[in-house]
């Protein structure tokens, strides 16, 4: 059973050890780092959005104990 078992390990690592280096799909390392402004903007506007609601909702919901 352990023999077994060893080929079937050996027969799927295999095809990913034979894969070629330049490979797309592999990121390169090496390059320099650049960043996707359009995602970080994106990004940074829903955060804020959500923040600014928050603090609206916190400023209508409290309720007013004046005397």
């Amino acid at each position: 059973m352990d023999v077994f078992a060893l080929v079937v390990l050996c027969s799927v690592v295999a095809p990913a050890l034979a894969s070629p280096i330049d490979d797309p799909s592999v990121p390169d390392y090496d390059s320099p780092f650049t960043y996707d402004y359009k995602s970080l903007r994106i990004g940074g506007l829903v955060f804020a959005v959500v923040l600014f609601i928050m603090g609206i909702v916190l400023i209508v919901s409290r309720k007013c104990r004046c005397k």
